[in-house]
């Protein structure tokens, strides 16, 4: 009831607002996009590692924090997860920390006007890689339910933004160990497939002596 009564008495320009009464945690977030200025929804972060190409860390962001503010906690994520060093995060604009972070370069583009040529084409190549995550973020939504999410609750939010990595994953492995695994179960078939065969022969011998004493 105070979700109902809050939705009602909200105005305009009230901040903290009430978009959905069965999922009160639905936020209003700013894209800064000419099609689509606003989105409906709950924030999720993702690390990728550039060289493996697998999901390092997943989270979902409670509130609609600055995206500055939850680079470190995804930082965090990763060092626990994977137990290594992390030297460099190459990030969008979005992502600006205050200070920067301590053993961390942090990669954005930049305007590349008063740069050298070399720091230009250098700054280009890693802003490119950064360039490829919208691919990964496209997948992430369209392919493995990022894009809608059927769970209730924030409970729910984490829940599926742990699915959608796992997903991710365990098809990127499985693409990568395909051989193998046709290989495995080429081979199962195999031995299946002899095992028959030697039975079947077997049973015709056992079948074939015992029609002998019969006769």
């Amino acid at each position: 009831m105070d979700v109902l009564y809050r939705g009602l008495i909200q105005r305009r320009d009230d901040k903290n607002k009430i978009y959905s009464i069965h999922e009160p945690e639905v936020l209003s977030i700013s894209k800064g996009k000419e099609h689509k200025q606003y989105e409906f929804g709950n924030k999720s972060s993702f690390a990728y590692s550039r060289g493996s190409g697998i999901i390092v860390g997943a989270m979902a962001i409670e509130g609609n924090a600055y995206d500055g503010h939850t680079l470190m906690p995804q930082l965090d994520q990763v060092k626990e997860l994977t137990g290594g060093r992390i030297r460099k995060a190459i990030v969008d604009k979005g992502y600006q920390v205050k200070g920067g972070i301590r053993g961390v370069d942090i990669v954005m583009p930049k305007n590349l006007k008063r740069e050298s040529y070399y720091l230009k084409k250098k700054r280009e190549k890693r802003s490119r890689s950064r360039a490829g995550i919208e691919g990964f973020i496209s997948n992430l939504e369209h392919d493995h339910r990022m894009l809608m999410n059927y769970l209730s609750g924030a409970a729910g939010d984490q829940i599926n933004t742990l699915l959608a990595a796992s997903a991710y994953n365990m098809k990127k492995w499985l693409r990568l160990k395909r051989e193998e695994i046709l290989s495995l179960i080429l081979r199962w078939i195999f031995q299946a497939s002899v095992l028959t065969s030697v039975n079947i022969q077997r049973y015709q011998r056992i079948e074939k002596h015992l029609m002998i004493r019969i006769n």
